[in-house]
């Protein structure tokens, strides 16, 4: 598997940047992130139920643990435009080994060689977001012939995105804190995992914000913040 470039490996645990060009116009600004209340149930007296604190399951530790290194860092809806989209879709998809997804190899005369990428179909994409994010994956199809030369391929084509592979940096990700919402309908659990990174233990943090869900995993993704 190759490395896109040096930069990469440190742009993408910032925040996954590296893996386009800065663009101007803002797609997800419509895009909500839908919060799944938790039910309050009345007892037959009349009184209402307190509900139900959140539940983080060891499932849901280890599906944040690689959100720490695959999604990019937002702070809610504001911030979805067409760079976050990017880099959540390469990101999502660019680690992926062949036991995993379909690979294809796709010319790139700029490079001067076939490019190895994965080919991941546009509702596989759609329900990963859903999954991730609670969220529509907005109508976000780059071209390919739109891509900077020497880019890692991020592109859609006739139904599939088509995603470079590339390494990602060294870092460890080990679960640290959970502080849940008390079981108050619309508000943040929060959850915090620490990073190491070759012989450094305490190298940075990792935040989430979650909402519950009425998914697998039990919440969705509100907002990430790496600090390093």
């Amino acid at each position: 598997m190759k490395k896109w470039c040096l930069a990469v490996g440190i742009v993408m645990a910032l925040g996954l940047s590296g893996c386009g060009s800065k663009v101007a116009e803002e797609s997800g600004a419509d895009v909500e992130v839908v919060s799944e209340p938790i039910e309050v149930e009345e007892q037959e007296a009349g009184q209402v139920q307190e509900p139900k604190a959140f539940e983080l399951t060891e499932e849901g530790k280890s599906f944040l643990a690689d959100m720490c290194r695959t999604l990019p860092d937002f702070e809610g809806q504001g911030s979805m435009d067409e760079e976050f989209w990017r880099n959540f879709l390469f990101g999502a998809y660019t680690g992926a080994s062949p036991e995993e997804a379909e690979m294809v190899q796709v010319p790139r005369e700029d490079l001067g060689f076939e490019e190895t990428a994965v080919k991941v179909s546009l509702e596989e994409a759609e329900a990963y977001t859903k999954l991730v994010l609670g969220v529509d994956l907005p109508d976000f199809k780059p071209a390919f012939e739109d891509m900077p030369e020497g880019q890692t391929s991020c592109f859609y084509r006739d139904g599939y995105y088509y995603i470079g592979v590339s390494d990602f940096p060294d870092y460890r990700f080990e679960f640290s804190d959970f502080s849940d919402n008390g079981g108050i309908p619309d508000t943040y659990s929060v959850v915090m995992y620490s990073v190491s990174f070759e012989d450094e233990i305490d190298a940075g943090t990792v935040t989430f914000q979650l909402y519950p869900a009425d998914n697998e995993n039990g919440f969705v993704i509100a907002s990430k913040k790496m600090e390093l």
